[in-house]
């Protein structure tokens, strides 16, 4: 339930947790205090009463919730490979000599395949409800497609290495869409806004922090003797920290526990509503209404 209001003290109050019939229970404050704006509307009047620590509210209120620690894990690990691979895609496009129109054509590619992915599977889950198994295998899928990128960082091996790039493409771009659905389950009845800006934010800070320490860590580990008869490619270090940084994102999002209560709001609703129809349908036969007409015919 949503409630606010000023309670017997005259201390006003925002809440969205459950009050067990009681709208001043402290348990309805406890959590989800002032995390969502008030809207009020009175006739041809709109008033929006946004508190001053309105974004602290929504952080505190969507951290509370078990499960979205590992929404946000989830769709940061997919921020910063999609980020740090595009960043670096002329690179790895032209690593055996190809031409650069390669870096449009594979860049394109890669984004294409990307949004793509995103439709398919988030369309596939928005009507399954499985989540954590689709986010879970994607990104255990992504770690190996991350090292076969890795393994073809020989510039012998850079046309592999352009198909590969699109296999993580298509793995961790829709970890984003799904890793937000997933977010807005865990943490209803919040605005789905809130998980997004949230979960951006996050996302775009880290990378924005690991693509100059990915470029930094290019040269670490690569050797330049003549007599050397094998040579450590470039960035191999540097994806050695990006397939780390994946592996253990997914070995966190495995422990998921959070719970699916927007799901469970909607079976609730549809529940209350077939036990109405059949009340009613109940009164109609009992009264010889159109209920006992067809039941007399059948």
């Amino acid at each position: 339930t949503f409630y606010h209001g000023y309670d017997a003290e005259g201390h006003y109050h925002n809440a969205l947790l459950e009050t067990d019939g009681n709208e001043y229970s402290p348990r309805a404050f406890h959590e989800d205090e002032g995390a969502e704006p008030i809207l009020t509307q009175l006739d041809h009047h709109l008033d929006i009463d946004i508190r001053d620590d309105q974004i602290i509210q929504q952080f505190k209120a969507c951290f509370a919730r078990k499960g979205f620690a590992h929404c946000i894990v989830a769709f940061t690990t997919s921020g910063i490979i999609v980020n740090t691979l595009s960043t670096f895609m002329d690179y790895l496009v032209t690593l055996n000599g190809a031409d650069k129109s390669y870096v449009g054509i594979v860049g394109g590619t890669f984004q294409l395949f990307i949004m793509f992915a995103s439709l398919v599977f988030g369309g596939w889950t928005d009507h399954s409800r499985k989540y954590y198994f689709v986010i879970l295998a994607m990104l255990i899928l992504g770690a190996f497609a991350l090292a076969l990128c890795n393994t073809d960082l020989d510039s012998d091996a850079g046309g592999a290495l352009r198909w590969h790039l699109l296999v993580v493409a298509i793995l961790a771009g829709p970890l984003q869409p799904l890793s937000t659905e997933l977010g807005v389950e865990v943490v209803y009845p919040l605005s789905e806004n809130t998980v997004l800006v949230i979960q951006q934010l996050f996302s775009n800070l880290l990378s924005a922090a690991f693509i100059p320490v990915f470029k930094a860590l290019k040269n670490v580990g690569t050797v330049h003797d003549e007599h050397e008869m094998f040579e450590v490619p470039v960035f191999t270090f540097s994806f050695y920290m990006l397939i780390i940084i994946h592996a253990c994102s997914t070995m966190y999002f495995a422990t998921f526990n959070g719970k699916y209560l927007r799901y469970e709001a909607e079976e609730e609703k549809k529940a209350k509503k077939e036990a109405k129809r059949e009340r009613i349908l109940a009164e109609m036969q009992a009264n010889g209404g159109y209920g006992a007409v067809d039941q007399g015919m059948n």
